[in-house]
């Protein structure tokens, strides 16, 4: 009797388990999203260093200066890389807590964000966005980077991309430190 009670049992369990592993499946067989637009080539690797010029940016005449920031706030011990893209070109990249700068035309600009890497897998986290540069303005955009692993021992990573407030973008950039990035061979 207890024999066919187990054979019963396993071939509910079995029964049960046939759609979530067929769903498993489904999803790994999905085709891998295509590059934004606003992304430069997702194999281009950065090393970055903290940097040694000044930490305050110049704007130049006739353009506009964006500020991107990186707060990495992860209970792994893991800090993240991120690069940043500009209407298809990579600008740089921030490593852990950081930021860098850099100059844009006046106009319609759309901005990429993502991790170099992700920690429990290969996969390359992405998070977009757009504004409207106005010559002379100062824009600030901040990159999240959260990871975590939760009590059942479930991993997530998670990276988003936006505005902040000039105040705020002045705090993080007189607190956290400037670095320098270049694109590895």
């Amino acid at each position: 009797m207890l024999k066919k009670i187990g054979f019963v049992f396993v071939l509910m369990v079995v029964w049960v388990s046939f759609p979530a592993l067929a769903q498993k499946r489904r999803f790994g067989e999905l085709p891998t999203p295509p590059v934004p637009p606003a992304c430069g080539d997702m194999g281009a690797k950065f090393e970055v260093k903290p940097s040694k010029g000044s930490q305050s940016a110049r704007l130049e005449a006739g353009r506009a200066l964006v500020y991107f920031i990186e707060q990495d706030n992860n209970n792994q011990f893991v800090t993240h890389t991120s690069r940043i893209g500009v209407d298809g070109t990579w600008m740089g990249a921030t490593y852990g807590s950081s930021y860098f700068s850099f100059s844009v035309d006046p106009g319609v600009h759309h901005l990429c964000a993502t991790t170099q890497t992700g920690m429990a897998t290969n996969d390359v986290l992405t998070a977009l966005a757009h504004f409207t540069a106005e010559a002379g303005s100062v824009y600030y955009f901040e990159v999240k980077n959260n990871s975590m692993i939760d009590a059942s021992m479930i991993y997530s990573n998670d990276v988003t991309l936006f505005p902040i407030d000039i105040d705020e973008g002045k705090y993080l950039t007189s607190w956290f430190p400037l670095v320098d990035s270049h694109r590895k061979k």
